[in-house]
C-alpha cells in the first residue's frame, strides 16, 4: 500500500476531528454579469439584506483561525467589485491563510493588481467558456470574453498562478479543445466540471443547458474529462465520511449565513446573531450529519460504481430533496469512470 500523502492525511484528520480546513466566503452578490448558469438566485436580484462590512469579515477570518482553517476561497458574485479586497486578502495573508480568489475578472484594473500584488494569493481562479460568441452568450455581456481573457493574462504577468474553469454546458461543448489549447499557450491552469449545478433555491431553469448523457458520457471515455479531478469529494471506505460538507468545509455568504459548503444549501447560523464557533460545534443538523456514512447510503452502497462516484449530497438535496439519494448525473460519471478503468462489478 503507497503512503498517505501529506495532504491526503490532513484531510483525514481534518474529517475525523471536525476542522474546517478550507473556508469559501461569498464576499457579494453584485455582479456585472447575467450568466445563463448561475445557481445564484441572490445574485440576480436586489435584496433588502446589507452584506457583511470590511469589519465583519475581518472577525470572521480571525474565528475560522481559531478553529484551525487554513484555505480560503474568496468568492462571490462578483469579489472583485469589493473595495476592500486588497485589505480582506492582506490580512487573511498575514494571519497565515492560503487564499484563492473565483472571478470572472470583470472589474480588474492595473491599480487593482498593484494592490493585489503584497497579498499572497495562491491563486485566480476565472470562469470561462470558450470564443466569444459562446461566453458573451451564456453571460449576457458583450465583450465579457475579451476582459476576461485581458484579466487572466495581466493577473499572469504579474506572477499569480490562473486557472480557467468550465462547467460543461451544450453550448460549452463544442469549446473544449479551444479552452485546452488556450490555457497551454499562456501557461494558464484549466479544469473542466462535468456537473452543472441547479440554482440554490431549487428551481430547474438550466435544465436545457445541461449535456445529454451520451454526450458527457464520451467527453469522460475520452478522458477529455477527469470526474475525479473535478470533485474532492470522492468516495471511500464504507465507513468514512459521505463528504467533508460540514465536517472539514464551511461557507459563509455575503449576509453571515454559514453552510456546510457552498453546494450544500442547508442554513444552519448567521455570524451576525451568533458565534462562528458555536454554529460549528453545536448546531444540531450537523452533529446529526457528522455521523452519517457511506455505509448508511441504502441505495449506493452496494454499487458495483462506488469507488468511482463522487456524488454530492448538496446536489442530491437540491435534484431529489433527499442529501442521501443518488442522482443521473453522478451515477452516470461514476459507471463511465468504471467501464473505463476496466473493473467489472
Amino acid at each position: 500500500m503507497p503512503a498517505e500523502t501529506v495532504s491526503a492525511r490532513l484531510n483525514r484528520l481534518t474529517l475525523l476531528n471536525n476542522i474546517p480546513l478550507g473556508a469559501q466566503l461569498e464576499l457579494t452578490y453584485g455582479c456585472p454579469l447575467r450568466c445563463s448558469h448561475c445557481y445564484l438566485p441572490e445574485a440576480c436580484r436586489n435584496s433588502p439584506r446589507k452584506e457583511l462590512s470590511e469589519r465583519e469579515w475581518k472577525g470572521v477570518i480571525k474565528k475560522l483561525m481559531g478553529l484551525g482553517t487554513l484555505s480560503l476561497v474568496f468568492t462571490g458574485g462578483e469579489p472583485l467589485l469589493r473595495p476592500d479586497l486588497p485589505d480582506l486578502c492582506l490580512y487573511a495573508g498575514k494571519l497565515g491563510f492560503e487564499v484563492r480568489v473565483f472571478t470572472s475578472g470583470a472589474g480588474l484594473t492595473p491599480a487593482l493588481i498593484r494592490s493585489l500584488r503584497p497579498a499572497n494569493i495562491s491563486a485566480f481562479e476565472l470562469s470561462f467558456y470558450g470564443r466569444p460568441r459562446v461566453h458573451d452568450g451564456l453571460t449576457g455581456l458583450p465583450g465579457s470574453c475579451r476582459k476576461t481573457l485581458a484579466a487572466a493574462k495581466a493577473l499572469k504577468r504579474a506572477g499569480f498562478r490562473v486557472k480557467l474553469k468550465t462547467p460543461l454546458m451544450k453550448p460549452v461543448a463544442g469549446e473544449l479543445g479551444y479552452i485546452v489549447r488556450l490555457a497551454r499557450e499562456n501557461d494558464f491552469g484549466y479544469s473542466f466540471d462535468p456537473v452543472l449545478t441547479g440554482s440554490s433555491d431549487g428551481g430547474d431553469a438550466k435544465a436545457s443547458l445541461r449535456l445529454p448523457a451520451a454526450r458527457l458520457r464520451a467527453l469522460i471515455s475520452d478522458r477529455k474529462v477527469n470526474p475525479r479531478e473535478e470533485n474532492s469529494c470522492p468516495a471511500a471506505a464504507l465507513d468514512s465520511p459521505v463528504c467533508g460538507a460540514g465536517r472539514n468545509t464551511v461557507s459563509i455568504n455575503a449576509y453571515g449565513d454559514v453552510y456546510p459548503c457552498l453546494q450544500l444549501g442547508v442554513k444552519l447560523g448567521n455570524v451576525r446573531r451568533r458565534s462562528l464557533a458555536g454554529i460549528w460545534k453545536n448546531s444540531a443538523w450537523l452533529k446529526k450529519w457528522r455521523k452519517v456514512k457511506i455505509s448508511d447510503l441504502e441505495a449506493c452502497r452496494s454499487c458495483p460504481d462506488l469507488d468511482f462516484c463522487s456524488r454530492c449530497p448538496g446536489i442530491s438535496l437540491l435534484e431529489t430533496g433527499n442529501i442521501n439519494s443518488p442522482y443521473k448525473t453522478a451515477c452516470l460519471i461514476a459507471k463511465t469512470a468504471r467501464l473505463g478503468s476496466g473493473v467489472r462489478p
